[in-house]
């Protein structure tokens, strides 16, 4: 079994039974945390590389949520508003938290904890690059 037949059957296992959105998420994570890995690895543990990589962790788990959320909100038709905006809300939160110790507690570079949070659009972009204009029959 392959790497990303393991992880695709994590991601299965965790909600995410689109195929599309499994692959964009297993892409957000091969991508954001790979990096940020390697980065850390590369450079034994820079104040740089860590703001990335914390950067990396926060989006790639806002990610996680909002696209496992989005998926089971599509079938929902009462409260899928409510619940949006009470997972919206937790999660800035808890991002803001996050934010507010890598900045201003730990004192780690604003560029490295941007360029972590960066890597959710560069995989967006490419995964929509990759994918454009293909014709995907009606499900």
């Amino acid at each position: 079994m392959t790497i990303r037949q393991k992880i695709d059957r994590f991601l299965y296992a965790r909600g995410f039974v689109h195929d599309e959105v499994r692959n964009l998420m297993r892409s957000q994570l091969c991508f954001s945390l790979g990096l940020a890995i390697g980065l850390l690895g590369v450079t034994l543990g820079s104040a740089w590389s860590l703001a990335f990589a914390a950067g990396a962790v926060v989006i790639t788990l806002n990610f996680w949520a909002l696209a496992r959320i989005v998926q089971q909100l599509i079938y929902v038709q009462k409260g899928a508003v409510f619940t949006l905006l009470v997972i919206f809300y937790g999660k800035l939160i808890l991002s803001g938290v996050v934010l507010y110790l890598v900045l201003g507690v730990w004192r780690l570079p604003v560029w490295g904890l941007v360029a972590g949070l960066s890597t959710v659009v560069v995989n967006i972009t490419a995964w929509g690059l990759k994918n454009f204009g293909q014709n995907k029959p009606d499900a």
